[in-house]
């Protein structure tokens, strides 16, 4: 059964594979949803869809700045912003008094800082992408579709058939062009 943080689908997964029968649906199903599990983890996302992620709130350390990088991202929108229990106003206009956004940050305006504190800002948003981005999807199809055929292999660094032919296999647990792209997702610690 697929799980909501899935990276791709099953029937993306089996396109990618040569001569993919239905016999080993539920190891590749398994492989989907724990593979993207440890993804997810690596790049320190435990969510990155918004119909996962829902409504955020969030308490954050005031950094005396007028910006301030939230834990999730693409930000979607920004309900409400109150630094030491006062809110701060929706900005009209980019260049007008309050809060506004982008896809990384909140911003705040007209004389408005994130006061220095101790969890003394809070933020309520949405964040998350609608899909899994292709980028993303593509480097985890890659990595469990390697995966699934290192296991017949699992131990061996190479073999010989009738001493006339020696085969020796990848040992790398990630493409290192999935690698590339998972580390541009990856959230690093602030």
């Amino acid at each position: 059964m697929p799980a909501p943080d899935d990276l791709c689908t099953l029937s993306d997964l089996k396109s990618w594979l040569p001569n993919q029968g239905n016999n080993d649906d539920s190891t590749l199903q398994a492989l989907i949803t724990n593979g993207s599990l440890q993804i997810l983890q690596y790049i320190n996302r435990p969510h990155i869809l918004a119909s996962v992620l829902g409504t955020l709130n969030e308490t954050y350390d005031g950094n005396d700045s007028d910006r301030l990088l939230p834990r999730n991202f693409p930000v979607l929108s920004v309900s409400s912003v109150t630094v030491n229990g006062s809110a701060v106003p929706l900005a009209p206009a980019p260049w007008g008094s309050g809060f506004l956004w982008d896809g990384r940050r909140i911003l705040l305006r007209g004389g408005f800082t994130f006061t220095c504190g101790v969890q003394n800002v809070q933020v309520s948003y949405t964040a998350g992408y609608s899909a899994v981005p292709l980028d993303l999807k593509q480097a985890a199809i890659e990595t469990f579709a390697l995966t699934y055929r290192q296991r017949a292999h699992i131990g061996e660094k190479s073999s010989s058939l009738g001493g006339k032919t020696t085969l020796t296999f990848d040992l790398c647990d990630v493409p290192p062009r999935a690698l590339t792209t998972f580390n541009q997702y990856r959230r690093l610690a602030l």
